[in-house]
């Protein structure tokens, strides 16, 4: 009796994942039939992959093909745009122009501005191009070419809605203190990661002796010595501790407390020393004397 109920679940089961099978695959042949260009197969497996996508219609995908193909994006493209965020599919058409139009005026180069949007789609709901057009001209100011300002976007899309002191104080730690290359952090996942990470990172190099920035005089192209900053910053704590800096990931991890409680310190430090000098000159106003005294 029990071995018959198992095959029964097994069969429901098996026929039930069968009907779905077959579901995306009418959906998927039915959406690339309108298509111009779009592989079945690539559709079908994102049916799978982003079940979300099921519920919109075939409209909606040729709606939204239409108006990114018409803007010169290629079939693979549009499909991992949709896939990567399939709001796009109902989108009002003006809003989705209008942040092409935005992206295309960064003056990245159309091929970067395609792998840029296809990477991060989201990307295609920004539509403030004052805004875009100062971060764009900030990070230049810093990063020399456009193509590195793209680099940045790639690796760190969180750079056009973060704070610029934030942003500024990543770039004068690892610019000016640290005296990374420009194409190197630009080629990095730096502006990822909070500025503790940074600090905490390249502090304990610099502690064990294995990190020194680059002297103001030395030839650019000259090697450092140093580990990458893809090396320092972008690799999990275990492998930062064991290949970069040679040590346990047990001895980086107290290093990690007592570099947290150093902070802390100087930031309480900081904040004494703040409100001494809101003291002392609350105690000046009240001890200066008059322009004139009464009665003189």
């Amino acid at each position: 009796m029990f071995l018959r109920r198992s095959v029964a679940l097994l069969v429901r089961a098996f026929s039930s994942t069968t009907n779905a099978a077959n579901l995306v695959g009418s959906q998927a042949e039915a959406i690339a039939t309108r298509l111009e260009g779009v592989d079945k197969e690539l559709v079908r497996e994102l049916l799978v992959t982003v079940p979300e996508l099921s519920k919109y219609t075939v409209e909606h995908w040729q709606r939204t093909h239409r108006l990114l193909a018409a803007e010169g994006l290629e079939p693979e493209r549009i499909v991992s745009i949709i896939g990567g965020h399939p709001e796009i599919l109902v989108r009002q058409e003006e809003k989705v122009a209008e942040s092409l139009h935005c992206w295309r005026s960064c003056q990245f180069g159309d091929v970067n501005t395609k792998v840029l949007l296809s990477a991060h789609p989201y990307l295609l709901d920004y539509t403030n191009h004052g805004q875009l057009a100062q971060r764009v001209a900030f990070l230049h100011s810093h990063f020399e070419s456009r193509k590195n300002v793209f680099r940045l976007f790639l690796n760190s899309p969180n750079l056009l809605t973060d704070e610029q002191r934030v942003t500024e104080e990543k770039i004068t730690f690892l610019l000016v203190r640290m005296r990374h290359e420009v194409l190197e952090v630009a080629k990095s996942f730096a502006f990822r990661h909070d500025i503790e990470h940074l600090r905490c990172r390249h502090t304990f190099l610099e502690r064990l002796g294995t990190f020194k920035p680059k002297p103001l005089k030395a030839d650019k192209d000259a090697p450092s010595g140093n580990p990458s900053l893809h090396q320092i910053i972008d690799t999990s704590d275990k492998r930062f501790a064991v290949k970069v800096a040679y040590v346990t990931l047990e001895e980086y991890e107290v290093f990690q407390e007592l570099f947290r409680r150093e902070i802390e310190q100087e930031l309480g430090l900081n904040s004494l020393e703040h409100d001494d000098a809101d003291e002392v000159d609350y105690e000046d106003e009240q001890h200066e004397e008059p322009d004139q005294l009464v009665g003189d």
